[in-house]
């Protein structure tokens, strides 16, 4: 499993590039626009092509765009719907301009019943019809903060089905934690991974968003925290590094940012997790 962080692109698409060479990552995560405003921002040929060439030149992969937060897939409104799904659309077609492996989705927010499902189902269906794989379009389970829908594994299987197109599958580790599956014990990840492979699949499980949960268990608060330093645990984390049923491509950091040096304790936290040691106590 390839290891990475969410990195900044303000500046230019290369700073990103250049964050994660310094900290020694594998992987990599990006917004392409910034995700809490409407506006777009149209990036030069020139830079596409330039980030693109460095990429693959570095070797660093896979690359996951995440899509902004504002768009909201399950709108009943049908102004904030056209422009949530229109902005999938251009954000998914200008991942595959910048030759992304995945675009991580929340589902939205609203009402959990069958039509917000079908809403979300249907923006789906839109965008991987304009724009097939790759990249692969992945949906993340939530916190199931305030209205947040896909706090089940199960409702994220029920949009799948749906669409009926090609989509994968994102587990954010503090997510799943604050929306009631208790990652401390191994009970807990079995019943995480029985529900995925009775809904999504296990096969669709691509990456993983690794984060301690600053939230405690069940509290529908996302929170996230510095590996080791929440309320999973390396103990917890570690299971999803040795779990037999597990084959994940990369596990992506989102944890809080003060200094560089945060990134370097992380990513030596997750390469423990990796390595099969005892943990320290």
């Amino acid at each position: 499993m390839r290891l990475g962080f969410h990195l900044s692109i303000a500046g230019s698409l290369l700073r990103a590039l250049e964050q994660a060479r310094v900290l020694g990552c594998e992987a990599l995560q990006i917004f392409i626009q910034n995700p809490r405003s409407w506006k777009w921002r149209e990036l030069a040929p020139g830079a596409i092509r330039q980030f693109s060439a460095a990429r693959r030149n570095s070797g660093l992969g896979p690359l996951v765009v995440h899509l902004s937060y504002l768009p909201n897939l399950a709108a009943a409104d049908p102004d904030l719907y056209g422009l949530s799904t229109a902005r999938l659309c251009r954000e998914l077609a200008l991942a595959r301009d910048l030759e992304a492996d995945y675009l991580a989705v929340h589902p939205g927010h609203g009402a959990l019943s069958p039509v917000s499902l079908a809403r979300i189902a249907r923006a789906l269906a839109r965008a991987v019809s304009q724009v097939p794989p790759p990249p692969l379009v992945l949906l993340e389970n939530t916190a199931g903060q305030g209205l947040e829908l896909g706090w089940r594994l199960t409702q994220l299987g029920e949009i799948m089905a749906l669409s009926a197109v090609p989509l994968g599958l994102c587990l954010d580790t503090s997510h799943a934690f604050a929306a009631g599956y208790d990652l401390t014990a191994a009970d807990g990840l079995s019943r995480l991974l029985a529900e995925i492979a009775g809904g999504p699949g296990l096969t669709r499980l691509r990456i993983l968003h690794l984060n301690d949960s600053k939230a405690p268990l069940n509290s529908r608060r996302d929170r996230h925290m510095h590996l080791g330093q929440g309320n999973i645990g390396l103990a917890g984390l570690k299971q999803f590094f040795s779990h037999p049923w597990l084959s994940l491509e990369a596990a992506i950091m989102e944890t809080p940012r003060r200094h560089m040096v945060d990134e370097w304790l992380n990513l030596l936290a997750a390469r423990t997790l990796m390595s099969g040691l005892p943990l320290l106590r």
